[in-house]
């Protein structure tokens, strides 16, 4: 029954046009599973793409990162997503999902891989991770920067492994074409890289993987390319990597289409999923920064063959990078949505401190240094060199006065930054397209981060696959902050990736003494949101309340205030606790109105009636992807609706003892 109901949910989020298209791929996947591309004689590169930089321009920590990072990864200790720490082999087992130690090796045509459902706990994502071959491209680059033979003669020798590992259209690594246009990036910037490096047996390693990988790779991912209420990032990344591979190769059109028509289609799908104001709409925080990465990419082809793109493409890549900047300061990050924790290209200095790199470039292009080897030069047709994105001149138009909350009003994101305090509240709709499949039921959550440290965060991803009832709970309504209304949940989860539909949208108005104030218009009732900021910076205070729509709705409601995993969390009064962590201190009190106040996490733990309800995986969050941590929280419950009250929590700034 749950599986019917599933069909009958994903079938309700197509239109015709795109039943229509899934027949065309049973049809294609039918006819590639009777027979895979046969290998073609390719030549090296027709066209100088990507353009290396200098050797000399490297700085010496980048080096310095560049030698550790070579040790590390051949020593098998690598981080996938830069993050998580793993032992792999040598050469790696291509199908192993190294975190939960469960090899899949397989043979089976692709087409009739389940990837969604693997044994023991294993995660489809972690086993792809291996075949993105970042790691691969970080030795290419130690060839090239350090003129490492170590380096570029393991990479040949691990591509070759794969090579044999992966026939075409078998196994798990060709279920996906994001996968697969991903491959075709990197392998452009492995081809480029080792190229240069001195050898007949290195070009001639080279060849064979030319014959072997690209019309394969080229082939499925046109051929497989996502579409209507799955393309989300997916058709992004397949896209920009058709186009950096004919930006490399232009004869391997025949595999696909022409350059024209890949740009005319990535044009569309970047104003599709990119909002006015810059947003993603998928509204996964590190999922913008992935697509917009996939769309410089995609951007730098077209520059490379002296084709232009349209302004108002142009001008929506920039508005992307000021609304990263904006919402995501630099603190310790917490994301918002449902995403992992990907990058495309390897050209950071540091994997762990990747996404703040990419941060640092777009607000000041002189500031990251690795990332501006590759990305300061470009120049647009027939103008003078300039960064592609010059988001320090820009960003001055994006914040107002400190005094104002900055309104992405198109995303649903309002963010302030005012003394020690940076605040991010959403206001957003549930997610992109009908499926809206990497959105949280996070309206009106607020996160806040005090002198760099993160306060209240969102609870994150957990995983994908490996473990559902993790990221059931991440991405209810019950986990997030906003005020919670029990059963009368705004949207309905049919799978991990699947919604019943988009709920109503808040409407916000910045009013007097710099409060903002926000209204959810459900069928249940109207839920309220206000924020208001203390005198000269010393906290902020939030006020909730619920008015039901008629008699037969009882005014409960619930609000769950998640703090960062190492807090330490007391009791100091009846509504008054006192949070440290890292040397940061604040108190928090709540009005006398609320019927309940519970605190998770705390030695002093609460009656066990009072936690009757609580979901098994309350008080875990997730601060990246497949990782799991225990962390403190306050859960609020108020019946609203029949007498006046003040639901309100105040947050006040406090020096460590």
């Amino acid at each position: 029954m749950a599986k019917l109901d599933w069909y009958f949910h994903r079938l309700r989020a197509m239109g015709l046009g795109e039943i229509l298209l899934r027949g065309r791929k049973w049809v294609r996947e039918w006819f590639d599973s009777c027979g895979s591309p046969a290998s073609a004689e390719l030549s090296s590169a027709t066209r100088d793409f990507p353009r290396l930089p200098d050797r000399e321009a490297a700085q010496d920590d980048f080096k310095k990162e560049l030698r550790r990072d070579v040790g590390e990864i051949l020593a098998g200790r690598w981080r996938a997503f830069g993050r998580l720490p793993i032992q792999v082999d040598d050469p790696p087992r291509w199908h192993c999902d190294y975190l939960a130690d469960v090899d899949l090796p397989t043979s089976e045509v692709a087409f009739r891989l389940n990837h969604r459902h693997l044994p023991r706990g294993a995660d489809i994502k972690l086993v792809w991770e291996l075949s993105r071959w970042q790691q691969l491209t970080r030795l290419a680059l130690a060839a090239y920067f350090l003129n490492d033979a170590r380096a570029s003669a393991k990479c040949v020798e691990w591509l070759d492994d794969w090579v044999r590992e992966n026939p075409p259209y078998r196994g798990w690594n060709w279920t996906s074409a994001l996968e697969s246009g991903m491959r075709l990036i990197q392998f452009v910037w492995i081809d480029a890289l080792l190229s240069k490096c001195a050898g007949s047996e290195i070009e001639h390693a080279l060849k064979r993987l030319r014959n072997a990988l690209l019309v394969p790779h080229v082939r499925y991912t046109w051929r497989h390319r996502s579409f209507g209420s799955s393309a989300n990032n997916h058709l992004l990344g397949e896209l920009s990597g058709l186009l950096a591979v004919l930006a490399r190769w232009p004869g391997l059109a025949v595999h696909c289409t022409s350059f024209d028509e890949l740009q005319g289609f990535w044009e569309k799908e970047t104003l599709d999923q990119f909002a006015p104001d810059g947003g993603n709409r998928e509204q996964a925080l590190n999922y913008h920064l992935f697509a917009w990465e996939f769309c410089l990419i995609a951007w730098s082809s077209i520059l490379s063959i002296d084709s232009v793109t349209s302004a108002r493409v142009e001008e929506r890549l920039v508005k992307a990078a000021e609304f990263f900047v904006s919402v995501d300061r630099g603190f310790e990050q917490w994301g918002y949505g449902d995403s992992d924790d990907a990058t495309v290209l390897p050209l950071w200095s540091d994997a762990g401190g990747a996404v703040l790199e990419w941060r640092r470039w777009m607000a000041n292009s002189q500031s990251a240094p690795a990332l501006g080897m590759w990305w300061n030069g470009f120049r647009r047709p027939g103008q003078i060199p300039r960064v592609i994105v010059p988001i320090e001149e820009t960003l001055r138009g994006v914040h107002q006065r400190e005094d104002d909350w900055c309104m992405l009003s198109n995303t649903g994101i309002a963010v302030k930054k005012s003394g020690d305090w940076f605040m991010r509240f959403d206001l957003s709709p549930l997610g992109y397209g009908p499926m809206a499949a990497h959105g949280h039921l996070d309206a009106l959550h607020l996160s806040i981060w005090w002198q760099g440290k993160a306060v209240v965060i969102d609870p994150g991803t957990g995983a994908y696959y490996g473990d559902p009832e993790i990221r059931d709970w991440l991405a209810s309504r019950a986990a997030h902050n906003g005020p919670c209304l029990g059963e009368h949940d705004p949207a309905t989860r049919h799978g991990l990736f699947l919604w019943s539909g988009p709920h109503s949208v808040p409407a916000w108005r910045q009013t007097e003494r710099n409060r903002l104030r926000a209204e959810w218009f459900l069928p249940a009732g109207t839920v309220h949101r206000g924020i208001e900021e203390l005198e000269n910076h010393s906290g902020w205070r939030v006020i909730d309340d619920f008015l039901p729509h008629g008699p037969g709705v009882r005014g409960e409601f619930k609000v769950r205030w998640q703090f960062a995993p190492g807090t330490d969390l007391r009791r100091i009064q009846d509504r008054r606790f006192r949070i440290e962590r890292s040397g940061m201190v604040i108190h928090v009190e709540m009005s006398k109105d609320w019927d309940t106040v519970v605190a998770e996490g705390v030695e002093d733990a609460v009656e066990e009636e009072d936690m009757a309800d609580r979901h098994p995986r309350a008080g875990q969050v997730s601060p990246s992807f497949r990782t799991v941590r225990n962390a403190p929280a306050l859960l609020l419950a108020a019946s609203a609706g029949h007498k006046p009250c003040v639901f309100s929590t105040t947050f006040l700034a406090s020096a460590a003892p």
